[in-house]
C-alpha cells in the first residue's frame, strides 16, 4: 500500500510554475532582493524549467530525492466534510457581507439627503452653531463613507496627527466649559471614529498617543475632575460617547494605568456605578463591562471590584439570563471578569475569611453548570470553580458536594447530542477543560505558591503579549445608533 501511495504522489507532482510563484512571493516578502532577481532571471532563461523537467523524470525512479515542497503542493488533496462546510459558510457570509454593504450605501444616501435638507433650514435660520454642527456631521459621515467604499477594510495607514489630536482636546474642553453637551458628544465620537477607522496594527500606538496627549487631563493636573464630571452628567448619549472612548483607552495595560493614575480608582468606581444603572444588555452597559473586563488584568483594581459587589452583580446577571434574554457580549465579558476577579490572591484571601459568602458563590456557580447557557460563559464559570477547588475551601466543597456535582456534570455533558461540528468542538473543549482543571490529583491540592514562583505575573504576561501582537480590537455594535 505504501509503495502505491508513493507512486501516486510522484505522478501528481504540482506545476513547477505554481511553486516558482510561491517562492518568488516569499523572497519578495522577506526582502531577499538579490536572490529574487537571480531566481527570476533563471526562470526567464528557462534553465529552471528544463532542470525541473529532468528532475521530475528522476523522481519517478528515486523516492528519496523528492523535495518536501512537492509534498506540500501535491494535487491529490481530498476536501474533508469540515472543509466543505466551511466553504459553504464562507459563501453565506460573503452574501450577507454584500447585503450589509448595500444597506450601508442606502443609509448614506438617506443621510446625505437629510444633510441637504438641514442645509436648506440653515439658510433660513442663519444660525452659526447649526453651521458648525453640520460641518462636523459632514466630516464624520465622510469617515464612515470611506469605510463603506473600502468594503470594511480600514484605510488608515497613519495615526491621527498631533494637530488633529490637539484640536480635539481643545474643542472638548471648550465645550465642557460652555456646558455644551452636544459639542462634547461630537468630539468624543469623532475621536472614537478615528480609532475605529485606523488599521488594526496601529491601534495600540493610537491608544498610546491618546495617553501621551493626556486626553482627559489626568496626568497634567494629577486629578480626575474633568472625566469624573463627564461621567456624572446624566445624559445617555454622552455616557455612550465617554464610555466607548474609555473602552478604547483601556484596551492596553498602559491605558488601564492611565485611567488609574497614582492608584486612584475613581474612574473604575464611576464605571461600576453607571454599569448598575443601565438596562441589562444596553449598549452603554456593554462598554462598561468591556472597560471593567480589560481593567481586571491589573490586580490593584480588584479590591475595588470586590468592595463594590461586582461578584454579586455578575452572578445576578447570569441568573437573570436564564429566563430573560440578555446580550451575549454582556454575559461573556461579565463572566470573564468574574474569573479574573476570583483568580487573584486578594479575592481568594477575602473569600477564605467570608466563609458563608464563599459557600453561596460556590453553590450558585454549581447550579449554573446545569443550565442551558452559552458555551463561553460555561467555560468561565468552570474556570471560576477551578479557582475555588482549593484545600482552603475544603469545608465549602464538602457542603456543596463539589466533587460529586462536577463528576455528574462531566457525565451528563459527555453524552449530550450536538447539532453540528462547531457544537461538537465546543463540547470537546468543555470536557477537556474539566479534565485539566478537576483531575482527582488536583482537587485537594493548592499549588498556587508553586505557580507563582514559576510563572510571570499576570501584568508582565499582558505586557509581553501586547509587545508581541500589537493589534487590538475596539468594540463596535450594530445597535449603537439607536
Amino acid at each position: 500500500m505504501k509503495t502505491g501511495n508513493s507512486n501516486q504522489l510522484f505522478t501528481q507532482v504540482p506545476d513547477s510554475n505554481e511553486i516558482n510563484e510561491y517562492i518568488k512571493e516569499y523572497l519578495r516578502y522577506s526582502a531577499y532582493s538579490n536572490t529574487f532577481e537571480c531566481f527570476e532571471a533563471e526562470i526567464k532563461s528557462k534553465q529552471v524549467s528544463s532542470k525541473m523537467s529532468n528532475k521530475q523524470q528522476q523522481q519517478k525512479q528515486s523516492n528519496d530525492d523528492m523535495p518536501r515542497i512537492f509534498q506540500l503542493f501535491k494535487t491529490d488533496n481530498i476536501k474533508t466534510k469540515r472543509e466543505i462546510n466551511l466553504e459553504k459558510e464562507q459563501k453565506l457570509f460573503n452574501k450577507k457581507y454584500q447585503q450589509i454593504l448595500q444597506a450601508g450605501r442606502q443609509i448614506f444616501s438617506v443621510s446625505i439627503n437629510l444633510l441637504q435638507l438641514l442645509h436648506s433650514l440653515k439658510e433660513t435660520a442663519k444660525n452659526e452653531s447649526l453651521s458648525e454642527t453640520l460641518e462636523n456631521y459632514k466630516i464624520q459621515l465622510g469617515k464612515y463613507h470611506k469605510v463603506i467604499i473600502n468594503e470594511g477594510k480600514p484605510e488608515g495607514t497613519e495615526l491621527i496627527t498631533e494637530q488633529v489630536m490637539h484640536e480635539h482636546k481643545t474643542k472638548l474642553f471648550k465645550n465642557y466649559q460652555d456646558k455644551n453637551v452636544d459639542g462634547m458628544i461630537e468630539v468624543l465620537l469623532s475621536l472614537r471614529v478615528n480609532a475605529l477607522q485606523i488599521a488594526p496594527e496601529l491601534r495600540k500606538n493610537l491608544v498610546y498617543e491618546l495617553i501621551r496627549n493626556d486626553v482627559f487631563n489626568i496626568e497634567a493636573t494629577e486629578k480626575f475632575d474633568f472625566v469624573v464630571h463627564l461621567l456624572d452628567i446624566n445624559n445617555q448619549s454622552l455616557r455612550h460617547a465617554i464610555t466607548s472612548l474609555i473602552s478604547v483607552i483601556s484596551s492596553t495595560l498602559r491605558g488601564v494605568e492611565y485611567l488609574t493614575f497614582n492608584g486612584n480608582m475613581i474612574i473604575i468606581e464611576k464605571i461600576i456605578k453607571i454599569l448598575k444603572e443601565q438596562e441589562n444588555g444596553s449598549v452603554t452597559q456593554r462598554f462598561c463591562l468591556a472597560i471593567l473586563q480589560k481593567a481586571s488584568i491589573k490586580e490593584t483594581v480588584i479590591p475595588t471590584y470586590v468592595h463594590n459587589e461586582m461578584i454579586q452583580w455578575i452572578i445576578s446577571l447570569i441568573q437573570k439570563s436564564i429566563n430573560t434574554k440578555i446580550h451575549i457580549f454582556c454575559l461573556d465579558f461579565a463572566s470573564a471578569t468574574l474569573a479574573n476577579v476570583i483568580h487573584t490572591p486578594y479575592t481568594l484571601q477575602y473569600l477564605e475569611k467570608q466563609t458563608r459568602f464563599t459557600h453561596q458563590i460556590m453553590e450558585q456557580l454549581l447550579k449554573f453548570i446545569k443550565e442551558q447557557i452559552q458555551v463561553s460563559v460555561m467555560m468561565h464559570i468552570l474556570i471560576c470553580l477551578s479557582y475555588l477547588s482549593k484545600e482552603n475551601f475544603a469545608k465549602q466543597m464538602e457542603e456543596c458536594r463539589f466533587v460529586e456535582r462536577i463528576s455528574e456534570f462531566v457525565e451528563y455533558y459527555s453524552v449530550i447530542n450536538t447539532e453540528n461540528e462547531a457544537a461538537e468542538i465546543d463540547k470537546k473543549t468543555v470536557l477537556d477543560l474539566c479534565a485539566h482543571m478537576f483531575h482527582p490529583k488536583d482537587t485537594s491540592l493548592d499549588n498556587s505558591e508553586t505557580l507563582e514562583l514559576n510563572e510571570l505575573k499576570t501584568e508582565d504576561r499582558i505586557r509581553e503579549y501586547e509587545n508581541e501582537q500589537g493589534e487590538l480590537i475596539f468594540e463596535c455594535f450594530q445597535d449603537e445608533v439607536s
